[in-house]
């Protein structure tokens, strides 16, 4: 798969995600932390909804559809009249637990900026990563949203899949991600393919019940 983005317009992307899906946290230690991310996979999964607007939507029509609030519709709708799964997809391959793009050197960066910290604990026999993020990390997000209106996008999208997303973990994540079929029927290894045709043809039968 070709590059499409750089390092560092992934570091900015990843930022935003872990910033907006952070919990205030107070870390003894060090003064300079204000919140954490809980757990890379959750990473993933959240970065998966930026990448791919059009999985994005469908999720929001599903919450349309669990809460009858017409906001999650609109924001569906506002998606493709963007064009967003077009213009914004950022491609990822398929492998054996979803989604997956190896962010290490990306990570890398926003901790040698001293924007966070990457903490390992283990569980059952399960490794977790979480993130512990730095005032300075909020600090700059918001000052780049305001400076540069093209990130404010980013601010928005990740903010509302955070909210989308609640308490869940990533392993629910991704396993309401392979809830559609091109999704979990790409091959490993594979490019996982848009679906905007069909989250189209949803939407739009919705629209004219409202």
């Amino acid at each position: 798969m070709n590059k499409t983005t750089t390092v560092y317009q992934d570091a900015i992307r990843l930022l935003y995600i872990l910033v907006n899906g952070s919990e205030n946290f107070k870390d003894e230690s060090n003064s300079k932390v204000k919140g954490i991310f809980r757990g890379k996979a959750r990473l993933y999964a959240m970065d998966f909804w930026v990448r791919y607007p059009d999985y994005f939507a469908f999720e929001l029509i599903k919450k349309h559809e669990e809460t009858s609030d017409h906001k999650f519709l609109k924001l569906a709708e506002s998606i493709f009249n963007n064009n967003e799964p077009d213009l914004r997809r950022i491609p990822m391959i398929r492998f054996l637990f979803g989604a997956y793009e190896k962010l290490d050197n990306t990570l890398s960066i926003l901790i040698s900026k001293g924007l966070l910290r990457q903490e390992g604990s283990k569980k059952e026999n399960i490794h977790q990563y979480d993130f512990l993020i730095f005032e300075d990390a909020y600090d700059l997000i918001d000052r780049a949203s305001k400076e540069f209106h093209i990130l404010k996008w980013y601010d928005d999208r990740t903010k509302i899949i955070n909210e989308i997303a609640g308490q869940r973990g990533g392993r629910a994540l991704k396993e309401r991600q392979y809830e559609q079929l091109v999704y979990a029927q790409t091959k490993l290894g594979g490019i996982i393919p848009s679906i905007k045709e069909d989250v189209l043809i949803k939407l739009e039968q919705l629209m004219t019940k409202i």
